[in-house]
């Protein structure tokens, strides 16, 4: 069953008893996912535009399974709360992005989802040169609703072909590399 936690005003967490990795070694790490709205209006190439704002979605080990030295470094309470924690964790190290409207093509699935929220379905060109289809929306509530009754219902699918997400190059590393470090310190 997925649990969901409203981190703040623009970031919502999701995780689930079946997200999970395991390692060569045979440890397993527990996962969620987290999803932040972010606004885009006044950057460059979006200008005044009326759907600016985007869901970004990174995949965070829960605080279960962290690295008692990674809590240390992240956490700026003695005794954090759970959600607190997973919110530091995300802001100070970040996790391994997914793109989440990869799960089904946004246009393929707008029939649907276009009476959850207002939207628009864009193509966006990534750092590799891939153009990919990004939704856009007018606003971070509309965004969220959006990510609470579609994006979440979806992320299952996530963890089926994790591996492949994981196998990406991230900045000094993979998705393997990140998850490794964040819950081992290695």
């Amino acid at each position: 069953m997925v649990v969901i936690f409203q981190l703040d005003d623009k970031t919502v967490y999701a995780e689930d008893e079946e997200w999970r990795v395991e390692f060569e070694d045979g440890s397993a790490v527990e996962l969620g996912v987290i999803f932040e709205a972010a606004d885009l209006a006044d950057t460059e190439g979006f200008g005044d535009e009326e759907y600016s704002v985007i869901v970004e979605a990174e995949i965070l080990p829960r605080p279960e399974s962290l690295d008692e030295e990674v809590v240390l470094e992240v956490s700026e309470d003695e005794d954090p709360s759970r959600e607190r924690l997973i919110f530091d964790l995300y802001r100070h190290y970040g996790g391994v992005p997914v793109n989440i409207d990869a799960l089904q093509p946004a246009r393929a699935s707008c029939g649907a989802s276009a009476f959850v929220a207002d939207q628009v379905v864009r193509g966006q060109k990534t750092a590799s040169g891939q153009t990919i289809e990004v939704r856009h929306f007018k606003s971070v509530e509309d965004a969220l609703t959006f990510t609470r009754e579609f994006y979440i219902f979806m992320s299952p699918i996530i963890f089926e072909f994790l591996d492949w997400v994981l196998d990406q190059p991230l900045g000094g590393g993979t998705g393997w590399d990140k998850i490794r470090r964040l819950s081992k310190g290695e």
